[in-house]
């Protein structure tokens, strides 16, 4: 495969995102989940199972580094991804090869540079170093190493000097990286053969095969404890952290592109994670974005047949499905005495997911199992509360929680007779 020089196009930025499991890794949901969502997308059919999937090298460049995919060239030897970012010194353009196998052979980095010594020292060694972490992160020395080098090759830097060819060394002495100086026209690449792990992406079937009636005992990397999550064969889920009391419930999926993904309950909305093999029956957790897993591994996970730690399951009889929740909710208002008895609550639950009760407002959604979730935000914030939907008669309808206990019964009104 070819790779050109640096007189290729270079361009804009991408934000960087990280995603993972909800309650074990604490990250950000993945797919366009605004904090104001009323009710999440049902993945069962989820993305396209022919979505192409990029190399997860490519994933990672735009996801966490803040490159932009600009297009892919297919040749006889494999296929060449093209990446683009703007710095504070110039525009970066990135070609990673691949072969047919889709093993990762050569990257080059173009980038723009300056007439000053000091600040290109400072860009080719980030440079250097970020492709380094990326693509060869067996290469610890990248930073020490590229100093070294450039020691020599700016020493008496010239803007109108020669192009200038020069080694740096990696921890293979095999396998050396290159940098060209081009002063004349203010740029340099370098060339760089990656070094990653290998490990296979699990599809839809594998994954729903090791969950289902499984529980996934999660271990973040990061140290923190164990967390054991229970699948249930309805979709449903429960989880809790090691020596932690407190329950996680709400829905798994796995979309059509094997993306696994959960919803937990207060907060509507998808936390999705790709699952990996890495040999030797060895799996964990990456980040994915939107399904693109990003290379960046978050937690080592096994699985335990059935429920070995007892975990609750929120599962009610006869309640309303999320889409019936959301219909008889949005844009209706509702009068709701509470079990004890008193005076009744009226709440008007408007279509863009806030509220208005009395002088209080506040935001509500919709969960996949079914809850109703709330949570009073003005003029005092108070907590999210839920409650399944069970029809009971004209109208009326009992708030149900998660254990089939009645919380109240409510009278549901069309429209907004109030005028809230």
């Amino acid at each position: 495969m070819t790779l050109s020089g640096p007189t290729g196009s270079l361009g804009g930025l991408a934000a960087a995102a990280l995603i993972g499991f909800a309650a074990a890794l604490g990250a950000a949901p993945s797919v366009a989940q605004d904090a104001r969502l009323v009710i999440a997308p049902d993945l069962s059919d989820g993305a396209a199972a022919d979505a192409p999937r990029r190399p997860v090298a490519v994933n990672r460049l735009e996801f966490d580094l803040g490159f932009v995919f600009q297009d892919e060239t297919r040749g006889a030897h494999g296929v060449v991804y093209r990446l683009e970012r703007p710095t504070t010194v110039g525009r970066q353009t990135i070609q990673l090869g691949f072969d047919h196998d889709g093993a990762a052979k050569i990257a080059r980095l173009a980038m723009e540079i300056s007439d000053n010594a000091t600040i290109n020292r400072l860009a080719l060694t980030d440079a250097v170093e970020m492709l380094a972490d990326a693509l060869r992160p067996s290469w610890t020395d990248a930073r020490a190493n590229t100093e070294t080098a450039l020691a020599t090759a700016l020493d008496g830097w010239e803007a109108d000097a020669p192009d200038q060819a020069h080694a740096i060394p990696t921890e293979d002495p095999a396998q050396r990286a290159a940098l060209r100086l081009y002063p004349s026209r203010r740029m340099a690449t370098i060339d760089l053969k990656p070094a990653l792990p290998t490990y296979d992406l699990l599809d839809r079937l594998a994954v729903t095969r090791l969950l289902e009636d499984s529980t996934l005992v999660i271990r973040p990397l990061d140290g923190r404890p164990p967390y054991y999550a229970y699948h249930a064969p309805d979709r449903l889920l429960s989880g809790r952290a090691e020596g932690s009391q407190q329950i996680d419930t709400g829905t798994w999926r796995v979309a059509a592109d094997g993306t696994y993904c959960v919803e937990i309950a207060p907060r509507a909305g998808w936390r999705c994670s790709a699952l990996v093999d890495q040999g030797d029956g060895v799996y964990a957790m990456m980040d994915a974005v939107d399904g693109r897993p990003t290379g960046a591994l978050r937690a080592t996970v096994s699985f335990e047949p059935g429920n070995p730690q007892g975990l609750f399951v929120a599962r009610v009889a006869d309640v309303l499905a999320p889409e019936m929740a959301l219909r008889v909710t949005a844009g209706h208002t509702e009068e709701r005495i509470a079990g004890g008895g008193g005076d009744p609550v009226t709440t008007y639950y408007r279509p863009d997911g806030s509220f208005k009760v009395g002088p209080e407002e506040g935001r509500w959604n919709v969960l996949q199992d079914g809850r109703r979730c709330w949570k009073v935000e003005a003029p005092d914030p108070g907590n999210w509360r839920c409650a399944f939907l069970r029809e009971s008669y004209g109208g009326v309808f009992n708030l149900i929680d998660e254990g089939g206990g009645i919380l109240a019964d409510a009278l549901l009104q069309e429209g907004n007779p109030r005028g809230w």
